[in-house]
């Protein structure tokens, strides 16, 4: 989910569905469910490394049980020298808020952008902070912090993916949350905290993880690209 590029490489803005009109569908599945449509529109490219647009659709989460949420996206995306910012379209004006922006690095959209190098290649880690209330995607106020332990690179192998067969580097973490509570319809539940070993599954013809698979103790979730136009 950190981004870099040399020159002979696609940048993230070169994706295919950053363009107007672009579409992704992320579709979670197991015990811990993170899916998103998403719709992107007012696409302005400098290059593959410097864009902006506006991001907008549903995101749905639940955890183990609890009542599912979803909530309407509408995003600006700013990238940056390949790094991905999101601020609240209506906010897009203001200074953006530096606590508990969503991150739509947690759905592995934007990806490793010709890093990979091959297995047993170490990739640095990063902490970010996820909102889960009601003007979140997932859920404005709790918010807890994601971290993302350093990153292995595994060895490549083919793949089924909506884009037809791809060959793809796993590429292994840990990613904790902190406990945390959030109120659906009124009532307030404890979020626990969790501890997974995540797996990206990055196909560097396509520059996307077309899948992430998520372990949780022994509980398997997975959250992957179905639709991509």
């Amino acid at each position: 989910m950190m981004l870099a590029a040399g020159a002979a490489q696609a940048g993230v803005c070169d994706a295919q569905f950053i363009r107007d009109g672009g579409q992704v569908q992320l579709t979670g599945s197991g015990n811990l469910q993170l899916g998103a449509d998403l719709a992107f529109a007012d696409v302005t490219k400098s290059n593959g490394e410097n864009c902006r647009a506006r991001v907008t659709g549903v995101a749905t989460f639940s955890y183990a049980g609890l009542p599912p949420g979803k909530s309407k996206l509408d995003y600006l995306m700013t990238v940056r020298n390949g790094q991905a910012t999101f601020v609240r379209y209506e906010s897009a004006g203001e200074k953006p808020a530096s606590d508990g922006q969503f991150d739509l690095r947690m759905l592995g959209l934007f990806a490793y952008d010709g890093k990979i190098t091959g297995p047993g290649q170490k990739l640095p880690g990063a902490n970010f902070r996820l909102n889960i209330g009601k003007e979140a995607p997932v859920g404005g106020t709790p918010s807890t912090t994601v971290r993302i332990s350093q990153k292995t690179v595994g060895t490549r192998r083919s793949m089924d993916t909506a884009l037809g067969k791809q060959s793809c580097w796993p590429i292994s973490y840990r990613r904790d949350t902190d406990p945390t509570m959030a109120t659906f319809k009124g009532l307030t539940i404890p979020i626990p905290a969790l501890n997974t070993t995540v797996t990206d599954w990055y196909c560097p013809a396509v520059n996307l993880v077309m899948k992430q698979d998520i372990d949780q103790q022994g509980i398997k979730s997975a959250v992957e690209i179905t639709k991509i136009k």
